[in-house]
């Protein structure tokens, strides 16, 4: 069976269809946006747990319960034929990917949660000269693997990368500098139509001195940055377009929904690479809340 995604967008959680969950997975939040996300999970799920992936470690904390990679399969037995949210909001790609490979086959029902920010916030200096710059991440540990999804090939293969623009421009830079990855062979996509009018100006602008500077010569894509299903559907086009000795690295590095759909993506296809950097987000990151987005998940 295909994976099916069914998906709800309100401007509130009062106008979406669901029902209770047995768990929900959370992260730590830093917003506006990520206090309501974690309100609604506590108060339409029997238990929350708390995910925290240390990635210099390889290690899932549930609560503070640390468990290493290699033994989360038997780990997450306890949501077997559960109803799980996962809160995307305020978790990070890394254990939303890990989380997804490891109960896709035993929850009874995954749903995924995540809402818009409303406002990012800009870096408090002189709007001229820094109108397009936002304090979203602190420190990145680095392109560091994530087991499972990543390891360049031995092989003399082809490598494809890919990566999902968001704001800041220099996780790209970095994910091509800190890779074997050549820049030749690297293409960019776009969250297009953005979450707001003109925001996707905002990546262009930020972006377009990478790509020069980079001389990233691979084609350049649009997707839809707060739709999953046809992210995952462009996803599947790159994919399906590469030469029989290519393997394919995905940096998403851009906006969440794109996200979703590159975890989901790599966990149906198995064969392609992740290349994530592990940031640290920053307090305050957004302001206010924007749409909803209630995403019910079937592999």
């Amino acid at each position: 069976m295909s994976m099916i995604l069914y998906m709800q967008e309100a401007e509130n959680f009062n106008t979406l269809d669901f029902g209770k969950w047995d768990f929900a997975f959370i992260g730590d939040s830093v917003d506006d946006r990520g206090d309501e996300a974690f309100s609604f999970s506590q108060n339409n799920s029997s238990k929350i747990i708390q995910l925290v992936y240390n990635a210099n470690d390889m290690e899932l904390s549930f609560d503070d319960k640390a468990i290493m990679i290699d033994d989360l399969e038997e780990e997450f037995d306890f949501i077997q034929n559960k109803k799980v949210l996962i809160e995307a909001t305020t978790l990070n790609f890394a254990e939303l990917l890990l989380l997804l490979k490891h109960i896709k086959l035993k929850a009874s029902n995954i749903s995924i949660l995540y809402l818009e920010p409303k406002s990012y916030t800009r870096i408090n200096t002189e709007p001229i000269i820094h109108r397009r710059e936002f304090e979203l991440s602190g420190e990145t540990l680095g392109y560091i693997p994530i087991p499972g999804f990543s390891g360049f090939s031995l092989e003399d293969t082809r490598k494809k990368g890919v990566f999902i623009a968001g704001f800041e421009a220099e996780r790209i830079d970095r994910g091509i500098e800190e890779t074997s990855l050549s820049s030749k062979n690297c293409s960019i996509i776009f969250g297009v139509p953005a979450f707001q009018p003109g925001w996707e100006i905002n990546s262009f602008a930020n972006n377009i001195r990478v790509i020069k500077e980079q001389r990233m010569e691979g084609e350049m894509f649009f997707g839809s940055a707060n739709n999953p299903g046809a992210f995952y559907d462009l996803l599947e086009k790159i994919y399906d377009a590469l030469f029989e000795d290519e393997e394919l690295y995905i940096a998403p590095v851009g906006p969440k929904p794109a996200g979703i759909a590159t975890a989901i993506f790599a966990v149906e296809k198995e064969d392609i690479n992740i290349l994530y950097d592990h940031p640290k987000q920053k307090k305050t990151r957004s302001s206010e809340i924007g749409m909803w987005h209630l995403y019910n998940l079937s592999f």
